[in-house]
């Protein structure tokens, strides 16, 4: 499904990563101001895996810097929250989507990830996907959110 860079947003991202096949889990999206400041986007707990949040940011402008500062990339109460669930052994994924290319970030390159280039944003990549390639990506997405081995690696928080 090819999907116009114009219409690119954090709603048609989830929806994007829905269709593709998320791994066999459960799955609240939260979109309220309601929730505590900074709370991600999505909580999720799969089977036979893990359990954390998913924070989706889209950016649909071509640009050396899509997410330049905390408009276009994570707030400070996101970046906050996503600091303090770490610290107290959470896990957080930050799912970005450009032109031409998905982002899976672990929260722990979060204070990095405003002002990054794309170079520098899939430097500290878990995993790149691409729409055009709907299989690799659900396969990406249940390594990431799955295996509790890879959690395990990202869970030292400096």
């Amino acid at each position: 499904m090819a999907l116009n860079w114009f219409f690119m947003n954090e709603a048609n991202l989830w929806e994007w990563l829905r269709d593709i096949g998320l791994p066999t889990g459960h799955y609240s999206r939260i979109e309220s101001p309601d929730t505590a400041p900074g709370f991600p986007d999505v909580h999720f707990q799969v089977s036979e895996g893990g359990c954390g949040t998913i924070e989706l940011k889209a950016n649909h402008r071509p640009a050396k810097v899509p997410f330049p500062d905390e408009e276009k990339g994570l707030h400070k109460s996101q970046l906050k929250w996503i600091r303090s669930n770490m610290v107290c052994g959470g896990i957080v994924w930050i799912i970005a989507e450009t032109p031409g290319a998905i982002y899976i970030i672990h929260g722990k390159d979060a204070d990095k990830f405003n002002g990054a280039t794309h170079e520098e944003l899939i430097e500290m990549s878990w995993q790149v996907m691409h729409r055009s390639a709907p299989k690799q990506a659900a396969s990406m997405l249940d390594s990431a959110l799955r295996i509790p081995g890879n959690f395990r690696l990202f869970t030292e928080y400096p």
